[in-house]
């Protein structure tokens, strides 16, 4: 796990009691110098991997690893990646270890010759071994130092926290416990990844849900753990694009992590019960509330201005309502960014790790409970789908005297269904869930554009007066172009759900059968 914080705080972090109490020895202090390889045209890491020989005194490490934050893992804030070692006679990147069977394809032969300096970190590190208990045992290396890439460089103030035996609720433990007396964020990105951002130049890029990887034989208990971890890892996943501010997608996905991580709680509650601090102040609604209001400027700015302006019918006027709403969408923005930076945040998602991977809501369950919890989760999925289909049923069976606050009832309650359903559709096959989800999708898409519109079409209202470079001729013009194009969209949604109810539910179907074992007839 790695948490990053401020250069200042840094010189703090040895000293704090959750360290002092369970250092096992001294920490040890080093110059390491690392020396990143790739091709000119960065074959290696569009491959999803990283070579670099780093200098420890006078040893050379050839290490060979696996990058990229996007990779499928089951996983939150703990980064799973794969890494090979060596011992070389020099700073040069020795190819023979890189013939071997399995490492082979991962630096393919034809880029061996090509390989060159791409990058390199300079940076101190200090280590100490912690015991938090007889079983555990976390390596925590503090860096300080920078990332070069030719001119560009990059600070490096970070703790690395490395599970070296014990469970994984550990390291969330420590890293709370150290966040409490310094300000800490988690992050998601390796030094790699960082360095190589800086020779491209490029921008994070968002970071769509991940497949879910549920099988006939998959407990409930073990469901929720997988399913909460691949929410938190989406969320965290695409804080560096919302930070950057390059792309709205990366705040929208927060967004989208936040409500899947919800309606996962939900869903299981009748099992699991609620986590202690979703209890007290509801942290994942502050977080969803936070990044709100931002998110309803980059729909006005995406959705309406972007395109209008791309049409025949772009007013002279609209470069400069644009200018308005990216003013106007500063401050929201700024806050998002607080939310995301802030302690409460990084308090939130590491409580929220600890919880789900300390397991006490399955290991201390009531018998009956827990009983639940070590069935397989396909007998429990088909009921709680049911539910969530009942409920959008209920909500769209006037749809077609439905006002905006009916179709926006109906478009909750299907985009629970439609998260229920990406959780679940491992369980059954591919023939029966396809049908279901693309129909669900194509109503549910319809009702998203209906809703942005709605905002989009309050903001511009409301523009004008609140930003004075706004032209109120040119907003109404917008309003005017959003309003007819919305009419349409409208128009299609009667059809879409009549096509959705007569789609056949995939949970009446049968669920796979589990993987027959050996000796089983």
């Amino acid at each position: 796990m790695k948490l990053h914080l401020d250069p200042r705080d840094l010189g703090r972090v040895l000293g704090l009691e959750a360290l002092r109490e369970r250092a096992e020895g001294e920490p040890v202090t080093r110059h390491l110098r690392t020396v990143y390889f790739d091709t000119p045209d960065l074959r290696l890491f569009a491959g999803g991997v990283a070579l670099r020989v780093r200098q420890d005194g006078d040893r050379f490490i050839q290490t060979l690893k696996t990058v990229n934050s996007a990779t499928t893992g089951d996983s939150a804030a703990v980064a799973v990646r794969k890494e090979w070692e060596w011992t070389i006679a020099t700073a040069t990147p020795d190819l023979a270890p890189l013939e071997a069977e399995g490492i082979a394809a991962l630096v393919p032969a034809e880029t061996r010759s090509a390989l060159a300096p791409i990058f390199t970190t300079d940076f101190r590190r200090t280590v100490l071994l912690v015991r938090p208990d007889a079983l555990t045992a976390i390596e925590v290396a503090v860096d300080e130092g920078e990332i070069a890439a030719g001119t560009a460089c990059a600070r490096i103030s970070e703790v690395e926290l490395e599970l070296k035996s014990g469970r994984v609720s550990r390291l969330f433990d420590l890293a709370l416990a150290l966040q409490r007396g310094v300000p800490m964020r988690i992050g998601t990105e390796s030094k790699a990844e960082l360095g190589y951002r800086l020779v491209t130049g490029r921008l994070p890029a968002p970071v769509l849900p991940e497949p879910l990887g549920l099988s006939p034989v998959t407990t409930a208990a073990e469901a929720y753990r997988h399913i909460v971890r691949h929410c938190l890892r989406q969320l965290l996943a695409n804080e560096a694009c919302a930070l950057a501010d390059g792309d709205v997608e990366g705040l929208h996905q927060m967004r989208v992590a936040l409500r899947r991580l919800r309606t996962a709680f939900r869903l299981f509650r009748p099992v699991t019960g609620k986590p202690d601090l979703c209890r007290a102040g509801d942290g994942l609604r502050w977080l969803t509330g936070q990044l709100g209001p931002a998110r309803e400027w980059d729909v006005l700015l995406s959705g309406v201005i972007e395109p209008f302006a791309a049409s025949a019918k772009a007013p002279a006027g609209l470069p400069a309502l644009a200018a308005a709403v990216r003013e106007a969408r500063r401050a929201p923005t700024h806050m998002a960014m607080e939310a995301i930076l802030s302690p409460r945040c990084t308090g939130l998602l590491l409580a929220l790790g600890a919880w789900v991977e300390e397991g006490r809501w399955h290991t201390g369950a009531e018998p009956a409970l827990r009983a639940q919890l070590d069935r397989p989760v396909a007998e429990l999925a088909g009921g709680w789908l049911a539910t969530q289909h009942a409920k959008a049923m209920k909500a769209g069976k006037e749809l077609d005297n439905a006002d905006t606050k009916a179709l926006d009832t109906l478009r909750r309650r299907l985009r629970k269904l439609r998260y229920a359903a990406e959780f679940f559709r491992g369980l059954y096959a591919p023939e029966a869930t396809h049908p279901f989800i693309a129909a669900l999708e194509a109503v549910l898409g319809e009702l998203d554009a209906d809703h942005d519109t709605a905002i989009a079409r309050n903001l511009l209202r409301t523009l004008p007066a609140i930003a004075p470079g706004a032209d109120p001729a040119v907003a109404d013009a917008a309003l005017k172009w959003l309003n007819k194009r919305a009419e349409k969209r409208r128009k299609a949604i009667p059809d879409l759900w009549k096509a959705f109810k007569e789609t056949p539910v995939f949970w009446e179907a049968r669920a796979l059968t589990r993987p027959r074992r050996e000796g089983e007839g």
